[in-house]
Parts: C-alpha cells; sequence; structure tokens
C-alpha cells in the first residue's frame, strides 16, 4: 500500500490534469498563501506612491486629474446622443459624449460592453485619430472612471484601449519627455502598461535620454523598467546618471531605482555608487520600510563583488537589531544578502532562523525553501541549535503544504536537496519528487534541473534504505553531459581555464612528477560540476596503482564513480582511491573556518563511496612559491592521507 503522502500528491495530480484551476483556489492550511504575483502588484503600488506622493515635478496622473472628467450632474438616464447614429461630429462634441457615457457608466455601474454602445464606440475609434492631445489623454483617463470589466478583451473596451494604444504609439516621436511619462502613468494606473505597446515603446524612445535626465524622471523612467521587468537599450546609462545624482534622490527614490536594477536582471558595476548605496542604507536603516529595505538588499546581493565584502559585512552587522522591527519576508532577504558572496554573520542568521520557527507555521513554501538555501548553504551550528531543529521539523511541515507543493513544486524539490545537504531526508517524500509522474510535473518540458541530479545520487548513496523510483539511465547520461562542466585541459579551446581550473591542473602534474603516474581527472560526483584529481595507491607496495580503463565509465556519463569503477579487479582494502580536491574561494564561507553545506557534503559522499578526499585550498597552494615547495606540500598531504 502506498505511503499517505504519496497518495495524496498522485491523487492531486490526477485531478490537476482533468481541473487544472483546482489548485490555484484550494489550499489546505489555515492562513491564506500570499501569492507571488500580488506582492509583486503591492510592491509596484508602493513604488508608485513613492512618487505621487513627491513634492517633485514627477509626471503623475493625480486624482485631481481624473475628477475633471466627472460632472456634477446626478441624473441617471442613458445620454441620447450615444445611442442615436453618430454622423459628422467633431472631436470636442464625441469627446463630451463619452465623458456623458463614463459618467453614465460610472453611476449605474453599467458596462461598456453592452451591445447599445457598439455603434458608437466604433464611431468613437474611428474618428479618434483627429483629437487632440489632451483629448486623447483625458480618453485614457475617462476609462479609469468605469466600472471594472470582466475582462480586457470585452467588446468595446477592448476596442477603445486598442485604439488609443496605436493612437498614443503613433504619437511618441513628437512628445517630450513629460507627455511621454504622463501618458506611460495613465497606462500603469488603467492596468494595462504591460499588455499594450505604449509604455515599451515610449520607454525605448526615453532611454535615448537617460543620461541627461533629472533625478525625477530618471526614477519614474526606471519604475517603468520595473513595472515591464525589461531593460531599455543601455541600462549603464540609467548607472551613469544615477551616479551623478544619488545625493539628490530620498532613500525611497534610490529603492524604486534598486527594483529596477534588480527586476531587469541589471548588476550595478560602479564600485563608488555601490559604496553610495551601502552608506545611505546604514545611515537610516532604523527608519527605513521593509519593501525599500528588501529592493536595496536584492541589488545589493545582487551586484556585490569581492571589493564590497567589507561595506557587506558592516550591513549584515548592522541588520541584527531589526530583525524583530521587520517583516519576516525581509529577513529572509538580510539572510540571503550574503549568499552570493558566501559571506555569513551567525549571530544574524541565528536570529533571524529563531523568528523563522516562531512563525513557521505561516511561512510560505518558497520563503522556505530560500531560508533552507541558507541553512545549507552556510553550513551552521548554532549555540541554540534553532538550525537542526528547523530542519527535522520541515519534513513533517511539507506533509501539510500538498496544495502548496503542487503549485511550487521545485520550491518541494529544492527544499529536500538543502536539507539532504544537512543530513535530513525523508525517504517517502524522496520518492515522491522522483516518481515520473511527479517529475513530469515539475518540469513538463526539457530536462530536469540539477537538484535532481543531486537527489537521485543521494538516493542511490542511500542504498538499501531507499527502494523507491529513480531517474532513467538515459535521463543521468543527459545531466552529466549538460551539467557537468568540461574536464580542464590546456589544448582544449572549448572552455576558458579559470583559476581553480589551473591549479587543478598544476596539482595533477606536480603529483604526476612527484609519484612518476599519470594523474587523471574524473567527475567521480558527476552531480558536482567540477571534476577531482584521482590518485590510487597500494600502502603494502608503496607504490601508485593506475585507473582500469576497462571498468571506468565515459567522461560525462553521470555515472557516481566508486572503488569498483576506478581499480576494478585490482580493488583491495590496502589499495586507496584518493580524490584531490581543490576547495576554491566559493567553497569556503569568508572568513570562518567551515566549508559550504555544498562542498562539505562533497567530502562525505565521497567518503561513503569508499574514497579518501584530500583537500587543497586554493590559497595555500598560491602560497607555494617554486615546484620544490609544492612537491614537498603535495608528499605531506599524500602521506598524511594514505597513512603510508
Amino acid at each position: 500500500m502506498l505511503p499517505s503522502i504519496t497518495i495524496c500528491i498522485m491523487r492531486r495530480l490526477f485531478v490537476a490534469k482533468r481541473l487544472p484551476r483546482l489548485l490555484l483556489h484550494r489550499c489546505i492550511r489555515n492562513m491564506p498563501a500570499l501569492p507571488a504575483k500580488v506582492f509583486v502588484d503591492y510592491e509596484n503600488q508602493y513604488a508608485h506612491s513613492i512618487l505621487s506622493d513627491s513634492l517633485k515635478p514627477y509626471q503623475i496622473v493625480r486624482p485631481s486629474d481624473c475628477l475633471k472628467v466627472a460632472s456634477t450632474d446626478t441624473h441617471c438616464d442613458t445620454p441620447p446622443r450615444v445611442l442615436q447614429p453618430v454622423k459628422n461630429a467633431q472631436p470636442a462634441e464625441l469627446y463630451a459624449d463619452f465623458q456623458s457615457l463614463v459618467q453614465y457608466c460610472a453611476r449605474t455601474c453599467v458596462q461598456i460592453s453592452e451591445d447599445r454602445f457598439g455603434d458608437f464606440i466604433t464611431y468613437y475609434c474611428k474618428e479618434l485619430h483627429k483629437f487632440s492631445d489632451e483629448q486623447l489623454l483625458g480618453t485614457l483617463l475617462c476609462l479609469q472612471q468605469l466600472p471594472t470589466p470582466a475582462s480586457t478583451k470585452v467588446a468595446n473596451y477592448m476596442e477603445l484601449w486598442n485604439i488609443l494604444d496605436i493612437e498614443c504609439c503613433r504619437r511618441i516621436e513628437r512628445w517630450p519627455t513629460a507627455q511621454l511619462l504622463l501618458v506611460s502613468d495613465a497606462w500603469y494606473q488603467l492596468g494595462l502598461a504591460r499588455i499594450g505597446e505604449f509604455v515599451w515603446l515610449a520607454l525605448r524612445r526615453l532611454g535615448r535620454k537617460v543620461r541627461k535626465m533629472p533625478p525625477e524622471q530618471l526614477v519614474q523612467s526606471m519604475f517603468l523598467c520595473n513595472l515591464l521587468r525589461r531593460p531599455v537599450f543601455e541600462m549603464f546609462d540609467f548607472e551613469v546618471n544615477l551616479e551623478q545624482c544619488v545625493q539628490q534622490m530620498t532613500l525611497k527614490e534610490l529603492g524604486v531605482m534598486a527594483m529596477g536594477f534588480f527586476k531587469t536582471q541589471t548588476p550595478i558595476r560602479s564600485p563608488q555608487l555601490l559604496q553610495q548605496l551601502y552608506t545611505r542604507l546604514l545611515a537610516q536603516l532604523d527608519n527605513v520600510e521593509d519593501i525599500t529595505l528588501v529592493s536595496m538588499l536584492k541589488v545589493l546581493r545582487y551586484s556585490s563583488k569581492l571589493p564590497q565584502v567589507s561595506a557587506l559585512n558592516q550591513l549584515l552587522v548592522a541588520l541584527q537589531p531589526q530583525v524583530e522591527r521587520v517583516s519576516l519576508l525581509t529577513c529572509l532577504h538580510m539572510a540571503l544578502l550574503g549568499c552570493e558572496l558566501q559571506t555569513c554573520n551567525d549571530k544574524l542568521v541565528e536570529r533571524i532562523l529563531l523568528r523563522f520557527e516562531r512563525e513557521l507555521d505561516v511561512t510560505r513554501l518558497k520563503d522556505l525553501e530560500r531560508i533552507c538555501l541558507v541553512i545549507a548553504l552556510f553550513n551552521m551550528n548554532t549555540a541554540s541549535g534553532v538550525e537542526c531543529r528547523l530542519v527535522d521539523s520541515l519534513p513533517e511541515l511539507l506533509r501539510g503544504r500538498i496544495d502548496e507543493i503542487l503549485r511550487y513544486p521545485r520550491c518541494y524539490t529544492n527544499c529536500l536537496q538543502f536539507l539532504s545537504m544537512r543530513g535530513v531526508y525523508d525517504v517517502e517524500q524522496l520518492g515522491v519528487a522522483l516518481e515520473p509522474r511527479f517529475l513530469r510535473h515539475t518540469y513538463r518540458s526539457g530536462l530536469p534541473g540539477r537538484e535532481y541530479f543531486h537527489l537521485d545520487s543521494f538516493a542511490q548513496l542511500l542504498g538499501s534504505e531507499y527502494e523507491g523510483p529513480r531517474l532513467t539511465e538515459r535521463q543521468r547520461q543527459q545531466m552529466g553531459k549538460l551539467y557537468t562542466q568540461y574536464i580542464p585541459d590546456r589544448t582544449d579551446t572549448r572552455s576558458k581555464l579559470n583559476s581553480t581550473d589551473r591549479i587543478l591542473l598544476e596539482i595533477r602534474d606536480a603529483v604526476g612528477s612527484l609519484l612518476r603516474t599519470t594523474v587523471s581527472l574524473k567527475h567521480v560526483l558527476p552531480h558536482y560540476d567540477r571534476c577531482d584529481a584521482i590518485v590510487g595507491y597500494d600502502r603494502q607496495q608503496q607504490r601508485p596503482v593506475s585507473l582500469n580503463a576497462s571498468t571506468c565509465p565515459k567522461d560525462y556519463s553521470g555515472t557516481l564513480l566508486t572503488r569498483q569503477h576506478l581499480l576494478g579487479s585490482k580493488e583491495a582494502p590496502h589499495i586507496e582511491t584518493l580524490i584531490i580536491v581543490v576547495a576554491g574561494w566559493n567553497n569556503v564561507i569568508r572568513e570562518k573556518e567551515r566549508y559550504t553545506g555544498q562542498f562539505a557534503m562533497k567530502l562525505k559522499q565521497l567518503q561513503q563511496l569508499g574514497h579518501k578526499p584530500i583537500v587543497i585550498h586554493w590559497h595555500e597552494w598560491r602560497e607555494l612559491e617554486t615546484s620544490a615547495d609544492r612537491q614537498d606540500f603535495l608528499k605531506r598531504r599524500l602521506c598524511q592521507a594514505a597513512n603510508i
């Protein structure tokens, strides 16, 4: 008999194929899950409120502008001219009639899509090209006064906004920047900015002028980029201008700029600008609002490189007193801030984990996934033990999130991968993730993601403890080809060697010279993208042992390489398989004496396969200046590992 969670998920998958909308409306949790799109809309509304509340001359459609189209007339009869055949009406007359129609619909909650208005709307759209700029904008504002239509595609309404969009696009080249921004704002407030073409085309024209824009136009243009999530021709121009006028902006305005950089996937490259953002945020940290803080944290995480580590550490320290003041989502982004640079403030993360522990039941699955990443990556062991309590409680918690799991299956599989890095797993839930129907639900087309490569390998290393479904041999082979990097070769032009690759090649050559043997580079654990150097050593005869080419699978096959694979018939207890692993700067938590969770798991899995890993840190290898120093260093490490 199938376990309970497996039955539940498979039944839901069966129903979901027939009722695809079902999962969008049901939730088995007591508290409502906050959909990501709702948060994005609220984020946009907050950013827009910053512009509309400012005393600066932002080109915003104010409520007073919309009130101008309303009449003081209180009668509720249908405007007679709207229901009669229209012929040879002047734009001013048509515009006045349209205003009357909008007032009637607004007062009586009548939809403009009714058939009786069809002839008038058709003629109105036909004559729209004759309207002045003010009448065109007024028509756009009038649409905001209408009762909310059932869809943007209903009759009359769709015809109106579609022709308005076309006519606005025709006038882009002759409209000045202020008019482009004002009309774009009207489209945003109507809720059609991303559907129509005008805002995007206007933004492309504005992109030519970004370097010379005053601060308020720069911020509003970036708001539009954030809204569309599309960069203009050269986003670097935003950075150049921002660096010049950053001190003229409030922190909230900088938050709007940060949203735009992040949503268009544009990192800030100027170290001077990044430092100014760090300084401004640190100075106002006690009063900054959540959305502004999250936006700043996102862009700083996305943009910061090694030169910003000092400023990043300073900010991490300053964030500690803010943990209880801000929302749980903001706390999550505090915890994520140092992830890209493997920089961790243990006290800050511990405080955040304690906050998550208290509010675990109301935490979204998406946020559980990200906090699991923090716990796994930073590989922490706190004094309070909160990280252990959290990861131990999550498998049972996930059993109550079936609807969320089906809605966001990749969050679920990522959670399982991150938990496995802490040695926490649930065999039943692992089987659910690897079940072919769930896998097809998670990745409807194409190859499953790298987390499946990790989960399948983890399941294999569990041995007889796990008897559930696995990836197919073909899927593993495809993953081996796609997800593992090329084995570095100085003569191969397919890939450029990075510093870790060059160190690995230097170590391979030095070990080969020391032992007078050929040292192979292999993906012993193919679910990790980098390969390692392999040395077979016979402790009894005190000599190296060559690998068995006949039993060793081909490179990029996706196979976990056991001792049997590497040694074949030579496999014996007195023969060691030494795996030389280079610990690059991104495998170690900065300024801490511990590895990242993924690297620590790699070393553990090598030991599970019977290998002996030898870790060589990139910085200690670089400190060895001569070949003699390097050979002495390697000799000590090899002797220590092989007990010779």
